[in-house]
């Protein structure tokens, strides 16, 4: 063969690049669109004119009348063809084949953003309410076989879908403790190690999250017993396998809650910073632990399950406080933790006066503080002597109202110690006793000793109340 003949021809097409994604069944609407976006922008750099062909399985996601479920079909019919479609020359899913009438564009946006305003794919942190994902299970009993889970699911072989080991377990994705079913839509297959470590909550799709998020964490298991030589070929055709299990210290509970919080929800050091919310937070997280989580199989303590407590608790803090600006000095104005328990209790008992009375106190000597605070800062700014005065009467109205809190507190805070765990306890006029006046936390013992030092201490029973020792006539 000629050199002419082995030189391309000048209006030979390029090789086409075929793009493939699986919309595995812990995969929503947002991680699919982003992971598919991922995909087109890496082909368009590497190969910017080649036409892109996409290929498209979905598994799971199933609705009660075995058609795909919102967020597959949201994907497959607008995202694909309202979005996509313009930046691929062929589209390929369950559902359809279409090819673009027109040439392949290759202006794709820099950056996918999915904006979701309804709120119509977040959890009720409100209300704490269940959230399934089979709005209309089937009404049985029994639980479904584990031939039918794995068919439901897409897989082969009944295999753990995280580590790809078997042999496997029914979990629920909702436990029926909650309000879970025993619809096939609400279960998956896991190993029995992944089981334990499973979150037991309200909330379908933080538990199909969580397999996502385990999934990358613990990728490597997923080619344990896999031969060499199996191995060589795969990273032959330019698969990137992760094969070493990463190094891991070994954490105390608590610190394995703050790693999950940190790598599966984002949280960065200014959320465990505490100060003024952090007694608060502990409260709403034993509200959600109460509510909208559950003990499973006897397993009492989950990292996965408390972390998703946390965050669903830090979210419901933030509906319900206001934001500081950014900048403002709050360090004029103490914190009274006594007041953040009566406020709280407040809230819980609209009808004690003695509490109403020592929030209202607080807040008059909060105003004169930040009003001294506002003539200091007039007087260093200005330097208008005059203002003396004037900060003196504020200061003398601070002592004042000062000395009137101390005293109602006095006169209304209860102050004892727990007779089943030791612990101080306080509470405001009639309202129920609370560990710890300094963090109103739950009212319960256990609950106690974990805001203490991270850690339940088991041989408490969880029934036992802050209950101040008993007397005798």
């Amino acid at each position: 063969m000629s050199d002419e003949q082995k030189r391309p021809r000048a209006d030979a097409k390029p090789m086409g690049i075929a793009l493939y994604h699986d919309m595995r069944v812990e995969e929503d609407f947002t991680k699919c669109a982003t992971r598919l976006f991922a995909v087109l922008k890496e082909a368009a750099a590497t190969n910017p004119s080649a036409p892109r062909y996409l290929y498209l399985d979905i598994q799971g996601h199933r609705n009660a009348a075995g058609g795909y479920d919102a967020d597959a079909l949201e994907i497959v019919r607008d995202f694909l063809l309202g979005f996509l479609g313009p930046y691929l020359t062929e589209i390929n899913t369950p559902l359809y084949h279409v090819r673009n009438p027109g040439p392949q564009r290759q202006d794709i946006p820099d950056v996918l953003n999915v904006r979701d305003p309804d709120r119509e794919h977040s959890y009720d942190h409100r209300e704490l309410r269940v959230r399934n994902r089979d709005e209309s299970p089937d009404g049985r009993r029994s639980r479904p076989p584990v031939r039918a889970i794995a068919d439901y699911l897409g897989l082969d072989e009944p295999i753990c879908l995280i580590c790809w080991q078997a042999p496997v377990e029914r979990a629920h994705v909702v436990p029926e403790s909650l309000g879970g079913s025993n619809d096939v839509r609400n279960f998956a297959l896991l190993c029995p190690r992944h089981h334990r470590e499973a979150p037991d909550v309200a909330d379908a799709e933080a538990f199909w999250s969580w397999v996502d998020y385990a999934c990358e964490r613990d990728g490597h298991m997923k080619w344990e017993g896999i031969d060499p030589e199996t191995l060589t070929q795969a990273e032959g055709v330019g698969l990137q396998l992760e094969t070493r299990e990463p190094v891991r210290k070994s954490l105390r509970h608590f610190d394995r809650v703050r790693d999950e919080l940190v790598r599966h929800y984002g949280w960065c050091p200014e959320d465990f910073a505490g100060g003024y919310h952090w007694g608060a937070l502990m409260e709403e997280f034993h509200t959600v632990m109460d509510s909208a989580t559950s003990t499973h199989f006897n397993v009492a303590k989950k990292a996965s399950t408390e972390a998703w407590a946390f965050e669903v608790a830090r979210k419901r803090l933030g509906d319900g406080l206001p934001e500081h600006k950014a900048g403002s000095d709050r360090s004029a104005v103490p914190s009274r933790p006594s007041v953040e328990l009566a406020e709280r209790t407040v809230r819980r008992s609209p009808d004690s006066v003695g509490a109403q009375g020592l929030v209202d106190a607080a807040r008059r000597v909060d105003i004169a503080v930040e009003a001294a605070a506002l003539v200091r800062d007039l007087i260093d700014s200005a330097g208008v002597s005059s203002a003396e005065d004037v900060l003196r009467g504020l200061k003398e109205e601070v002592a004042d109202r000062t000395a009137q809190f101390d005293r109602l507190n006095d006169e209304l805070m209860g102050l004892a110690t727990c007779r089943y765990c030791g612990q101080a306890i306080a509470r405001i006029g009639d309202s129920a006793w609370r560990h710890s006046a300094a963090a109103p936390m739950s009212r319960g013992c256990r609950a106690a000793s974990f805001d203490r030092d991270g850690t339940w201490d088991d041989s408490l029973d969880r029934a036992w109340k802050a209950s101040p020792p008993r007397t005798y006539r």
